[in-house]
């Protein structure tokens, strides 16, 4: 069995990563082709980048018919990058990799068994955070996750890195407009019965530059939408 898949790239001020990040993914891809992948196309949405960016992804896809260049003109945040690239996904498997190298295209190879073997969703887990991004980094995600497991009961650790298919976008309604829709994905995907598993990957060191997603005014935009979705919760539950 091959699957047809979709690979969602978001960018914001990648230009020093972008070209050679998407250079390796194509060409990781082009080699899985005689394996588990019948046919891929690449959308690389760039988020109102200031540098280079938008300009590199436009070149890479006047060179390649199987790139999708996307640009939102200015700013919108994560959770709007991936949405623009769930709107374009146009094969029957959807995944996503960002443009800073710290998930390597190999790490899909990692989730395929499970969608090969029925799974409606798979999600992975970063085995060694520690180690790459710091302690700092390593003590938000712990921290997200202890925020989620009180306040939505989630105890499987997941971060932002699946799998699944495109149909599911169609009867999961996503809500949340920062990173952390990566998260509300699995999240209603399991509320909904469907079959998740979760498998170990690698998180590397960036290629260059610095994370777009620290900082107290996103970190806090993140708690308040898991505060949100247990709302939202509430509210389908009651409204049944």
């Amino acid at each position: 069995m091959r699957i047809t898949l979709s690979v969602i790239m978001f960018a914001y001020n990648e230009g020093d990563n972008i070209v050679p990040i998407v250079t390796e993914t194509i060409r990781h891809l082009e080699q899985r082709l005689s394996d588990w992948l019948g046919d891929y196309q690449l959308v690389l949405v760039d988020d109102g980048s200031t540098d280079d960016t938008a300009a590199k992804i436009d070149t890479l896809a006047a060179a390649n018919a199987r790139i999708l260049p996307l640009s939102h003109g200015t700013n919108r945040g994560i959770g709007h990058a991936v949405k623009t690239g769930f709107s374009a996904a146009r094969m029957d498997y959807v995944t996503i990799l960002p443009a800073d190298g710290q998930v390597t295209v190999s790490e899909i190879d990692k989730l395929v068994p499970g969608v090969l073997d029925g799974a409606d969703f798979v999600v992975g887990h970063y085995t060694q955070r520690k180690a790459v991004d710091g302690l700092g980094r390593f003590i938000l995600s712990r921290g997200l996750r202890a925020w989620m497991l009180v306040l939505l009961g989630v105890r499987q650790p997941m971060d932002g890195v699946y799998l699944f298919r495109r149909s599911l976008l169609k009867q999961i309604r996503l809500t949340s407009d920062t990173f952390f829709v990566n998260l509300e994905l699995p999240i209603r995907a399991e509320r909904q019965r469907l079959d998740v598993r979760h498998v170990p990957v690698e998180v590397h060191p960036r290629r260059s530059g610095h994370s777009k997603v620290l900082g107290l005014q996103k970190v806090t935009a993140v708690g308040t939408e898991v505060v949100r979705l247990r709302l939202q919760f509430w509210k389908e539950h009651w409204s049944k």
